[in-house]
């Protein structure tokens, strides 16, 4: 068996080593939508947030 037959059975939907290229991968995803940026741009930002927090409380709940 080719490498082009490899390939041609790799898309029926599974991901094989063969079949690890950006193209097949994405070729049935769904679209983004603008949601789900807001929700991924805020859940960093809060993230963030919870980090500086934590910096600041943590060291000088230790030291006193």
């Amino acid at each position: 068996m080719g490498a082009e037959e490899k390939r041609k059975e790799c898309h029926s939907g599974s991901l094989t080593g063969d079949a690890l290229e950006a193209e097949d991968v994405l070729a049935n995803a769904e679209e983004w939508s603008p949601v789900e940026t807001k929700l991924v741009v805020w859940s960093f930002a809060i993230a963030v947030i919870a980090l500086i927090v934590g910096l600041i409380v943590v060291p000088t709940s230790v030291l006193h």
